[in-house]
Formats: structure tokens, C-alpha cells, sequence
């Protein structure tokens, strides 16, 4: 969790690259808060889709500093054993498949040395629930335990097999949106190095991939308190943002509005363009319980897609040629003169 010390329902207009839509719409993405009593607290949640239902980790006051709950559709959630290895701890507990592997991803607080750190451990059992001995991801994400607005690792299978952590750093806390998002890559899931240039700047913050495809990337995240930059303190409101490629994203925009606190969403996809989402919810006396809630393409009354096509540009020039590319089902809209990787010219 980042931070510095519905139903509402908002709709963001984004030109993106979704399923079955091509480059060149302009989506309208909805939030649509779930009636469900989850009966969680905490911060920092991971969702995984597995046969019994959704199994969330979450950041809480347990012993480990992660707790762990298999919840159904009712929204009715019991709590699981989460072991690990070694004492130390851990928060912003995350999972990924590499190449080595299934592994657990995580930040731990090492008072006596001053710093905090991402560490990975290998999944002991097929459903995570113990954690082997841990490795260091990279000297690059350990940094002193008193610096704000640092973690909350994100890491992510990318479709050629290697794994990407998206973390949020703060390379300067003079301006009041200090926090940027950053990369690392790594063929074996184990040893990262950073990549170059920011993947967001401006305040964005917790980042969660609920979608990396070749031509196809979909992120929902936050926002700090205070953001954009030169706004007055807020309460946080949740963003998606896509991608072609997963390193430049477009502008993010907004999917709630400010007047309850939301922050670290995590989802998966349920079907095509329809998103599980659980995020913690800002209560009184610095409290936070996990809700959860659909992410999807709005839909116009009328029962059609809220999408929109942008203009055509009135004098096209030879740079600016728009070709159709295929792939399955999926048409895009293209301008230039090749397809992204994946697709066949029409």
C-alpha cells in the first residue's frame, strides 16, 4: 500500500487497446461496487482465481504480516494458514508464474540494517500457502525503511515467458505527486535488473496488470493523496490505464470518485473485457476493509458497447496511414505501415 501522511459509479473515456476493439476507440470503462460483506481487513490484497473460489493475501496485523482467505461468489470468505520458511515477515504478498517456477514476491521491513526490501521465495505448494527461503529480487529495490511512497510490487508473466515487477518509487519527495512507477525484468523470475525510463509518472500508484498480451495490456491502479500534481490532499480514486507493450502506457483515467478512499486494487479476468476487482476501502481512524467489485466496457442503456471511434484525420499523410491487422477475432485499427507481433495485415 502507497500512502502519504461505487455504488458510485464513474466512467473514464480511454483510447485504448481492448479485446475486440480496435486502436483507434475510445472505451468507456466502468467501476461497479459488489453488495457483498467480505468480512476482510488490511491492504495490499492479491486475488487468485483457483477451483473453491478467490484466495486473497492481504497485508494485515497477523503474525506473518500476511493473511490469507479463500472467499466464494457469495462473498463469504474463511480464513487459510500462510507459512513461511524463514521469520522475517512480509507485506504486499504477490504470486507469479516464471520460469522457474510459481513464486511469492514481497516487501520486508529489516529494522536493524535500516532498509526495506523485495524479496522472492519459491511456492512451496501448488497453492502458495508455504513459502520457501528467500532471494534477494534486486540491490536496486532495497532502500532505507523510512523513505515513503516505495513498493507494493506488482510482478507479472510476460508473454514471451520472462517476468516483469512494476514497483512504485519516489526518486525526489520535494513535489506533492512524487511517486513513478518503475520496471524490472527478468528471464528466470529470481534475478531482476531495472529497466530503463518510468512506466508512469505524476502520483500513480499500486499498480495491478489485470491483463498482458501481445498488442493487449490493461492496468487499474491509484492515486496518492494530493494528486495530480499541484492538487490539494484527496482521497484516493482508482485508474486504468492500457498498453501495447506494457512499458509506455497511456494517460490514466479515472474510474471513481473522491468520496470515500479507495487504493490497492488487484482482479483477474472473469470473461472477455469483464474484471473481478478487490481494492481496500479508507474507513475512519486510518482503517481499511477490502471490497470488491466488477471492472467492465460500459454499457449505453440501449444495451450497446459505450464505445466511440475518433476522428479521421482530415489530411492523412503517408506516415499516417491506417491499416487493418487481425488476429483471431481481434480487429485493430493500426497507423503505420505494420502490424503489431501477433497480427496479419488485412
Amino acid at each position: 500500500m502507497i500512502r502519504r501522511m461505487v455504488s458510485v459509479v464513474c466512467v473514464a473515456g480511454l483510447l485504448a487497446v481492448v479485446a475486440g476493439q480496435p486502436s483507434s476507440a475510445v472505451v468507456e470503462w466502468e467501476l461497479i461496487d459488489e453488495s457483498v460483506s467480505l468480512g476482510m481487513n488490511g491492504v495490499s490484497p492479491h486475488v487468485e482465481k483457483v477451483a473453491q473460489g478467490d484466495r486473497v493475501w492481504r497485508s494485515d496485523t497477523s503474525p506473518s504480516g500476511t493473511a490469507v482467505s479463500l472467499c466464494n461468489d457469495a462473498g463469504s470468505c474463511s480464513t487459510e494458514s500462510l507459512t513461511f520458511a524463514e521469520a522475517g515477515g512480509a507485506s504486499d504478498f504477490a504470486i507469479s508464474q516464471t520460469a522457474s517456477g510459481r513464486r511469492a514476491y514481497f516487501k520486508r521491513l529489516e529494522p536493524s540494517a535500516n532498509t526495506q526490501t523485495v524479496y522472492s521465495a519459491p511456492c512451496l505448494t501448488a497453492d502458495c500457502l508455504s513459502v520457501g527461503a528467500t532471494t534477494l529480487t534486486s540491490s536496486d529495490m532495497r532502500v532505507s525503511k523510512d523513505q515513503k511512497a516505495w513498493g507494493v510490487p506488482d510482478p507479472v508473466r510476460l508473454p514471451d515467458g520472462r517476468t516483469r515487477i512494476y514497483i512504485v518509487e519516489s526518486p525526489e519527495m520535494t513535489t506533492s505527486c512524487p511517486e513513478k512507477v518503475a520496471s524490472y525484468i527478468s528471464t528466470d523470475g529470481i534475478t531482476f535488473t531495472k529497466e530503463s525510463g518510468w512506466r508512469l509518472e505524476g502520483g500513480y500508484v499500486d499498480t495491478e496488470v489485470l491483463r498482458a498480451k501481445d498488442g493487449e495490456w490493461l492496468m487499474i491502479m491509484a492515486d496518492g493523496p494530493g494528486c495530480p500534481a499541484g492538487g490539494s490532499r484527496k482521497l484516493q480514486q482508482l485508474y486504468v490505464s492500457t498498453s501495447t507493450d506494457g512499458l509506455s502506457w497511456s494517460k490514466p483515467q479515472v474510474l471513481t470518485n473522491a468520496s470515500q478512499g479507495r487504493l490497492d486494487p488487484t482482479g483477474y479476468e472473469v470473461s472477455t473485457n469483464v474484471f473481478r476487482i478487490y481494492y481496500a476501502l479508507g474507513e475512519a481512524n486510518n482503517t481499511y476493509t477490502l471490497k470488491r467489485a466488477t471492472l467492465r466496457i460500459k454499457e449505453t442503456p440501449a444495451g450497446s458497447i459505450g464505445v466511440t471511434n475518433t476522428p479521421k484525420a482530415t489530411t492523412p499523410s503517408s506516415k499516417s496511414k491506417t491499416i487493418t491487422c487481425v488476429k483471431g477475432k481481434t480487429v485493430k485499427k493500426v497507423t503505420g505501415t505494420k502490424c503489431p507481433k501477433g497480427f496479419t495485415k488485412k
